[in-house]
């Protein structure tokens, strides 16, 4: 029995000091900033701000789009997401962007046939705002651009034929039509 007792005592003993050695010698879960930046239009948590949590805390986001507002993307430290709810796993420093999806800017193409080869080209969203403007491409065709609702885009050209791409903003893909045929199409954002 008071060998059981003399255990005991070492134990609770041991475990004060290794507590202590534990904190002194810095071995704690380390820190990271989540910045986070609410575009025009949105709501939701967390709101723009700088954050700091412990390795490994999960953080909850949800975010809405007001009325008129075009649909929102999310970039994850520049990589885009779709989701517009989730939760987040620390473990490094986080930039978090929430924005109206943004056409206006240099893409690739990719556009589909059945029973033809793939094609694909550089193609230029301008414009004054982030509902319509013009395009053109690398092939020196030309036409414009329009989002329509909160998600859905319609661009057509205006000096090729009479081709037509419809298709939504999320997905960055579609159909078009064109001289009687059909396909599909998507873009891929230049690095």
């Amino acid at each position: 029995m008071k060998s059981s007792n003399f255990y005991k005592i070492v134990l609770l003993l041991a475990l004060p000091v290794a507590l202590l050695i534990h904190t002194s010698c810095g071995w704690t879960n380390p820190e990271f900033t989540l910045t986070v930046v609410v575009g025009e239009g949105i709501t939701g948590t967390p709101e723009t701000g700088t954050y700091v949590y412990k390795e490994f805390e999960e953080v909850e986001y949800k975010y809405e789009f007001q009325e008129g507002a075009i649909q929102p993307e999310i970039y994850l430290n520049n990589l885009r997401k779709l989701t517009l709810e989730g939760t987040l796993v620390i473990y490094n420093d986080i930039t978090l962007t929430i924005e109206q999806i943004d056409i206006r800017r240099e893409w690739t193409l990719f556009f589909y046939q059945q029973d033809e080869d793939d094609t694909e080209w550089k193609i230029t969203f301008t414009g004054p705002d982030l509902r319509s403007g013009t395009f053109s491409d690398d092939r020196e065709y030309y036409g414009t651009w329009e989002v329509t609702g909160s998600n859905d885009i319609t661009f057509s050209y205006d000096n090729w034929g009479d081709y037509v791409f419809t298709g939504t903003l999320s997905s960055l893909s579609g159909n078009w039509s064109g001289e009687g045929q059909t396909g599909t199409w998507y873009l891929a954002q230049e690095s």
